[in-house]
């Protein structure tokens, strides 16, 4: 091909610069494409972990509020709450743990009515100690996959037996 008068092609260092800053640019893009795919399962395990901590902690919180009497029990049963009625008896909740392998385990709610699967993949070291001011501190902790999730809340009481 034969260049006409007054034109002239691309010189060897323009052409090492813009090769060197595709090569720039492409490098740049595959280490955030990599740092994604390698982050994507830990985020997931996170928000798993962190859900089911929320639920637990929901629903515990939400019972502890109009529970009359608290009792944290030892073994595969962890809470036993007894609430007030509008006719003047009593509802039991017992909050329960059944076991799943790798030795975590679920959180179930039961009721006179039925029995609620509140939680997963909770850990051992979920624990609930009642104070004298008529609060039930939780500490909640949930694993999925190497992630472990750890919360603390604290449910009062809203009418305390006397």
């Amino acid at each position: 091909m034969k260049l006409r008068r007054g034109e002239k092609g691309y010189t060897l260092v323009e052409l090492l610069v813009a090769v060197s800053i595709a090569a720039f640019v492409t490098a740049g893009a595959s280490m955030v494409i990599i740092t994604m795919v390698k982050l994507t399962p830990k985020n997931s395990d996170w928000a798993i972990a962190l859900h089911q901590v929320q639920y637990a902690g929901y629903w515990i919180s939400r019972d502890v509020l109009m529970a009359d009497n608290i009792t944290v029990g030892t073994g595969s049963t962890f809470l036993t709450l007894t609430e007030p009625q509008v006719d003047a008896s009593s509802k039991t909740i017992v909050y329960q743990f059944e076991d799943m392998s790798g030795g975590l385990k679920r959180l179930l709610r039961a009721d006179s009515d039925n029995t609620t699967l509140i939680a997963e993949y909770i850990s051992t070291n979920t624990t609930a100690t009642p104070t004298d001011n008529h609060t039930l501190v939780l500490n909640i902790e949930a694993i999925s996959g190497e992630t472990a999730v750890s919360r603390e809340y604290r449910a009062v009481q809203r009418a305390p037996s006397q």
